[in-house]
């Protein structure tokens, strides 16, 4: 149930004074999102809606809802200038349960209330734009088509998303970044915030330049991270920019003599393996796929790394999966398939398209490359991005979008070094046009580093505390001296996530069965025996049922002692760097894998004793023997299933 915002609500949630302008405009409601639970009880976390109009020159017309969070101060006295939040894509979700979890602890959060946007036809906010869109490109992405085949196929979903919009009345014209502008300087006013914070990762550094031109009284200062420049013809050499970023990572690599040694030849192998994918797609089941299997060919898997060039925590792990594409490992890609798709998922590919091509298509690139060139067709998604803006024709282009803004407004500009659709020569073109910004390039990091590099967000947080003084860059320093920590030695295992997934978040019943009967019949032993032991008068036990008792006593303990020791590693890379995950485990996890090898011999020992102490035994031992020889056998199936051996 949806409750009207009073001024008195705000000032009381900490917030600014209300002055609701344009009716009954904002309104707080109860959380939208598909799992609310981890909010239930934070008083930080708020939701609501913005109601706005579709054209703001028919302010009669279709009325809009747009989905807001706010995530009031960690300190509880927040500054007057909030900071906002503008999303990238164009498309990109701004509110997930994730990412409120993660930004309620960045350190903008301290002394600021953030407030987050899905922009008008995105996420949660309505309309949404085409969400089946991203369902079917998912299909097209997971066969083995190649470029004019998925371009067709593509071109067709954009056509029928297109036309479903047209038909349900949507003006097209209005979903763009000038009027994404209109609707946060509403939510301004409506908040009673006199000046606030832009914060603009990606294309919301494009909504940032366009705010700086069209309300700048109401910027207290700009955070400009990753920036795509207003002016520039960047759609269409989104290859070089990925060649580019390829480059300097495979220069990375060579000049780190750790990572030189441990993988030589890393960039000829890996055009190699890429290559190689064109004659032998790597393919894998999946219950949601055409003809239930995935193929990775050449195209699909550029685009993979191309995505997670995007963040700093795989590089240390690319060397480790150029060798799973080499050695068709598909465990690594069934592992990280789930997040690619739900990045897919989180977006809105519609509203890509429709803002590229308001905002951007009159300095649109024509760049190609050559059919002999490494790279050629590697990017075909984006290709098929710049002929659907092409053969758009019912959506106006604004010229002013196309030009470069000035503004004298404080601003920082942030690019990590390696990022593979916004390089750092597009912050320094951007800068031209902001004379009192600062820049920083970050070594080794990818696109967002406000998101997910520390230094990035310390430096951010000292500008946005005083953004008319230099902020502290000593960790940047410190990143220069190591920009990219690389991981040479590892317990390699692609299997190990598999079983993370199935026990940890799937919670298979199989597997949680198994191991509370080992658990279980283990402990019971133990306790059968002490009591056993402490017995005045007792008949003493034949040889046969205390050779079976210790076997099988021993054997489960190890079985034990090998889920607890995979359990602290799993837990250790899932909080110290989860994505080696997708690989294995940290190399000192590797003697804990020899446990399973007397888990095995006991095992068969443990069912030879068993059988031999039948007779001898008495029922209620047979029973509970039985059952702790059942449970080894059923862990030595795991073992195999999931590779627990040493390496």
């Amino acid at each position: 149930m949806a409750i009207l915002l009073t001024a008195t609500t705000l000032v009381g949630q900490g917030l600014s004074d209300c002055r609701l302008q344009y009716g009954q405009s904002f309104e707080f409601t109860d959380c939208f999102l598909e799992d609310c639970s981890p909010f239930l009880d934070d008083s930080r976390i708020h939701f609501a809606y913005l109601t706005v109009p579709e054209d703001y020159g028919n302010p009669d017309g279709r009325l809009l809802k747009l989905a807001i969070v706010f995530i009031k101060s960690a300190n509880g006295n927040p500054e007057p200038d909030p900071v906002i939040h503008l999303s990238g894509g164009p498309g990109a979700k701004s509110i997930s349960v994730n990412r409120i979890k993660a930004f309620a602890n960045h350190p903008f959060s301290q002394n600021h209330d953030l407030i987050f946007i899905d922009f008008r036809g995105i996420g949660f906010s309505e309309p949404t734009f085409c969400p089946e869109f991203q369902e079917a490109l998912i299909q097209v992405i997971s066969q083995n088509l190649m470029p004019v085949e998925a371009t067709e196929e593509t071109l067709n979903q954009y056509s029928d998303c297109f036309n479903k919009l047209e038909a349900e009345g949507i003006n097209l014209n209005q979903y763009n970044s000038a009027t994404v502008v209109r609707d946060l300087e509403m939510l301004r006013i409506s908040l009673g915030i006199e000046q606030w914070n832009l914060w603009g990762i990606s294309y919301g550094t494009r909504v940032a330049q366009t705010y700086l031109r069209d309300f700048p009284e109401s910027v207290r200062c700009a955070i400009i991270d990753s920036p795509v420049p207003m002016g520039y013809a960047m759609w269409g050499e989104q290859t070089r920019t990925y060649q580019r970023s390829l480059t300097a990572f495979f220069d990375a690599c060579k000049e780190s003599p750790e990572c030189n040694n441990a993988f030589p030849d890393l960039e000829e192998r890996f055009y190699h393996a890429m290559h190689s994918l064109n004659e032998t797609p790597l393919m894998f089941k999946h219950k949601n796929a055409p003809g239930s299997y995935v193929y990775y060919n050449f195209y699909n898997m550029h685009l993979i790394v191309q995505q997670l060039l995007y963040i700093p925590d795989f590089y240390p792990l690319l060397p480790w999966l150029i060798k799973g594409i080499e050695e068709r490992n598909k465990d690594i890609f069934q592992n990280l398939s789930p997040q690619f798709e739900g990045q897919i998922l989180n977006y809105s590919d519609a509203m890509f398209v429709t803002v590229l091509k308001y905002d951007n298509g009159l300095i649109l690139s024509d760049y190609h490359s050559e059919p002999n060139d490494p790279l050629h067709d590697a990017l075909n998604y984006f290709d098929n991005v710049v002929l659907m803006v092409k053969q758009i024709d019912f959506i106006a282009q604004d010229s002013l979008e196309a030009r470069p803004v000035f503004s004298e407004k404080p601003s920082l500009i942030l690019v990590g070094s390696l990022d593979p659709i916004t390089p750092p020569f597009y912050a320094h073109i951007l800068k031209q046009s902001l004379p009192n910004s600062i820049l920083f390039e970050f070594p080794g990091r990818g696109h967002g580093p406000t998101r997910d590099t520390e230094c990035a967000k310390i430096i951010a947080s000292d500008f946005l505390n005083n953004p008319y003084s230099e902020p502290d860059i000593h960790c940047l320093i410190e990143i220069e001296t190591n920009p990219i920590n690389w991981v040479t030695k590892m317990y390699y295992n692609p299997r190990i996530a598999t079983f993370a997934q199935q026990m940890f978040v799937q919670k298979r019943w199989t597997l949680l069965l198994g191991t509370a009967l080992l658990f279980l019949t283990f402990f019971v032993s133990v306790i059968a025996g002490f009591i056993s032991f402490l017995r005045k008068k007792k008949k003493p036990a034949t040889p046969q049922i205390r050779i079976r008792n210790i076997i099988s006593r021993l054997s489960a303990l190890f079985a034990i002692l090998l889920l607890f020791g995979l359990g602290f590693f799993i837990g250790k890379a899932g909080n110290e760097q989860a994505p080696l995950l997708l690989m294995g485990l940290v190399k000192e996890a590797k003697p804990v894998f020899y446990l399973s090898l007397i888990v095995l011999a006991g095992t068969l020992f443990s069912w030879v004793w068993f059988i031999r102490a039948l007779k001898y035994s008495s029922k209620a031992g047979n029973i509970l023997y039985g059952l702790i020889s059942f449970s080894l056998l059923w862990f030595s199936v795991l073992i195999f299933k999931f590779q627990l051996f040493p390496n």
